[in-house]
């Protein structure tokens, strides 16, 4: 396949959550609701998060499960999904040939790796050393639905130490916390967003740190600790990301796992990576079935993608066109959407379909191009989000960042901070992100307003940290 030197800059590095707290109950905010990025929004602060570590996160989600399970089976179970069948210790278990198309290895028809470069950490134990080490605790309250039904998501972000650049293993625990009283609608949540907008107004770092540790493991008062396998399932809409890198700049890939129940065992399955959808779908001359009805599905979504707001621009790409792991590494068009869709473009079926796009650009009143839209679709993919930053179209500027080569949170780089370093967070989270997800906050402590969700719902199984 022909190569684009400058579209290949965009590999990777990697990412990883982690939480901690404490049992005291936190103040509300001050009336005039000053927050503070740092303290209530993405915690980096070393002194905060070295009292949480990889094992003991793994083992609180294991001891809720009431399952047999122990934390090291589970890490060495989820790996072992990477593992032809009968895998290297979970027989039992999902396995990454345990469907094929045309005799080679997929998920949902479409081609994966089988087995990758992690396969062997099936055997080995994540808790004998220090490598896995706490990156951040990220409030998505931003993400909390309308109508109250759960009350946002928590990340906990973890790096694997390595001796390499590229050689990168992050996990991102993205818990789900439920509503204890649905009924009260988005209200019931309340107490969740106080939580963490009076985070800013705590100067004490051992105390925020004391009651993060509260919220992470115990919970604040009549709710769930946001640390329970059931807030990392299918059914609650959380789960365990990964991104994993070896051996290049070249080769980062992301993963989606859902923790479920079968019979006396906690298992992390593999699933679905959301708006991640196989990038050879893009180049019109494929014209086999599924190609050209998910180029109508796209076509549909060319409007949500024309949103004049880098926080609020959407797709929703359905099921069947989406892929389990976000670079099944076959050749670049398989994530890189740009590349089939412009090669395309030099036939009668590329310039029909970008027409169609153009169609849709001139109902919804935008003066963007087709590629400028096909290039949206990737900033809300795995990758794209998180190294794809170019500019959004129609000359707005509100992320001119281009490629951001360590994501949006990096083991790689720390800054001084209130009590020492913290890892320092991209400049698109700092200066586009957050920003809205504050404005989200305040809203809804000054008048109950419902948060209006940001385009960090999306990528990869909604990617942004």
């Amino acid at each position: 396949m022909p190569r684009r030197p400058g579209v290949l800059l965009v590999s990777a590095v990697a990412i990883v959550l982690l939480a901690g707290g404490a049992r005291r109950r936190a103040a509300a905010p001050s009336p005039e609701l000053a927050l503070d990025a740092r303290r209530s929004f993405a915690v980096t602060d070393l002194a905060i998060l070295d009292g949480f570590s990889f094992e003991r996160v793994m083992n609180a989600v294991v001891a809720r499960s009431g399952t047999r399970t122990t934390a090291i089976r589970l890490y060495q179970q989820l790996f072992d999904t990477q593992n032809a069948k009968p895998g290297l210790v979970a027989p039992e278990a999902a396995h990454c040939d345990d469907f094929l198309t045309d005799g080679k290895p997929s998920f949902n028809g479409l081609p994966r790796r089988c087995p990758t470069a992690e396969g062997p950490l099936a055997t080995t134990n994540p808790f004998a050393s220090s490598d896995h080490i706490p990156l951040a605790l990220i409030n998505r309250f931003d993400l909390t639905p309308a109508d109250g039904s759960n009350c946002g998501e928590y990340r906990i972000i973890f790096a694997k130490k390595t001796n390499t650049p590229f050689d990168r293993l992050h996990f991102i625990f993205e818990g789900v916390l439920p509503n204890p009283t649905p009924s009260a609608g988005i209200a019931g949540c309340r107490p969740v967003a106080e939580f963490w907008a009076g985070l800013s107004n705590v100067s004490s770092i051992s105390e925020r740190r004391a009651r993060l540790d509260r919220f992470f493991f115990t919970g604040l008062d009549g709710f769930e600790p946001v640390i329970d396998p059931d807030h990392y399932s299918a059914a609650s809409g959380g789960g365990i990301r990964t991104m994993h890198n070896s051996g290049g700049p070249l080769r980062n890939r992301f993963y989606q796992f859902r923790l479920a129940r079968r019979g006396s065992d906690l298992l992390a399955e593999p699933d679905l990576l959301e708006n991640s959808p196989f990038g050879h779908f893009f180049d019109a001359t494929d014209q086999t079935p599924a190609a050209k009805r998910f180029r109508d599905a796209f076509v549909r979504n060319v409007r949500d993608l024309a949103i004049r707001d880098e926080n609020l621009f959407f797709m929703n790409i359905p099921p069947e066109f989406l892929l389990v792991e976000s670079n099944p590494g076959q050749a670049e068009v398989d994530t890189i959407f740009e590349i089939p869709f412009v090669r395309s473009l030099l036939t009668p079926e590329g310039i029909a379909f970008s027409a169609r796009i153009s169609a849709e650009l001139v109902m919804a009143g935008s003066r963007m191009s087709a590629l400028d839209v096909v290039r949206r679709a990737q900033r809300l993919s795995c990758s794209g989000c998180h190294f794809f930053r170019g500019n959004i179209g129609e000359g707005e500027s509100t992320a001119p960042l281009d490629i951001e080569f360590y994501q949006q949170v990096s083991e790689s780089f720390t800054e001084p901070g209130e009590a020492g370093p913290r890892f320092a967070i991209s400049k698109t989270m700092r200066d586009v992100f957050i920003p809205h997800r504050m404005e989200i906050l305040r809203s809804f402590l000054k008048s109950g307003t419902p948060p209006v969700h940001s385009s960090a719902t999306i990528g990869g199984g909604r990617t942004i940290q």
